[in-house]
């Protein structure tokens, strides 16, 4: 598969409190451990609204991280992938070796709480863009998609993966009753499950 990159891409660009604009940017360069994806569908997350609403994290800045594509380019270095490849993306890895991560606080590990994939500026998730850059250590959160799914079930892969580690924690057990507060997207993928 032989795709032509263009040099620069369409994003929205976060430039200030409810400030949002599309602007034409560079499409992000990779190194040797990294991969290009072409975004295909990325979700909106009630965290992005949040930050573009109240102005919590400095501009400019690209936001998505509900984000599904296709592989368009790979890192000389990069194994277990090929162009092509359709693929779901996790923007938050822990490292799994940290104490953090031995006592299964994964959101303290000081890698879970870098974001891993950008489509330029400060990473901050990128698939508002069309492509994104997937730093080396997001890697192993980089999940191929079946050929029976489509890229928009591919994408839920990160908010379900939230409402799953919230089951685990819970360990709730077949016939437990419990309540659920919240009916945002979060909340009702937590009742479906």
């Amino acid at each position: 598969m032989l795709t032509t990159i263009p040099k620069t891409m369409q994003a929205v660009v976060y430039r200030g409190v409810n400030d949002l604009r599309v602007e034409t940017v560079p499409v992000p360069r990779i190194s040797a451990n990294e991969l290009l994806v072409r975004v295909a569908v990325c979700g909106v997350c009630p965290t992005d609204i949040k930050k573009i609403q109240h102005g919590t994290v400095a501009p400019p800045r690209i936001f998505g991280h509900e984000t599904a594509g296709t592989i368009v380019k790979l890192g000389a270095r990069v194994r277990g992938f090929r162009l092509g490849d359709r693929v779901a993306l996790h923007h938050h890895i822990p490292c799994l070796d940290c104490h953090a991560c031995r006592h299964r606080a994964f959101a303290q590990c000081p890698q879970y709480k870098r974001t891993g994939i950008t489509a330029g500026f400060e990473p901050a998730g990128g698939g508002y863009a069309e492509y994104v850059r997937v730093m080396s250590f997001c890697l192993p959160g980089v999940v191929k998609i079946p050929a029976r799914n489509s890229f928009t079930e591919g994408a839920m892969l990160e908010p379900v993966n939230t409402v799953l580690k919230g089951v685990n924690r819970l360990a709730v057990l077949p016939g437990d009753f419990v309540m659920v507060a919240g009916q945002g997207p979060i909340g009702l993928m937590f009742t479906r499950l």
